[in-house]
């Protein structure tokens, strides 16, 4: 990001879909049991903190 390359921002960003993709296929977040949910949660709202370089996710609605 310091260079503002963005293009090569989004493209290393394109190489965590995969990742991303096989966590929501294969875990339950909102698991019943309160320390996995909590914990998986938590892992979540990182995603956003992690990636506001390159995106504003709060422009996004819905």
């Amino acid at each position: 990001m310091g260079k503002e390359d963005f293009a090569g921002a989004m493209a290393a960003l394109a190489k965590l879909r995969p990742a991303v993709d096989a966590f929501f296929d294969k875990v339950t977040v909102n698991d019943p049991n309160a320390e996995l949910r909590e914990n998986r949660l938590r892992l979540l709202n990182q995603l956003p903190v992690a990636l506001s370089p390159v995106a504003d996710f709060s422009r996004i609605e819905g």
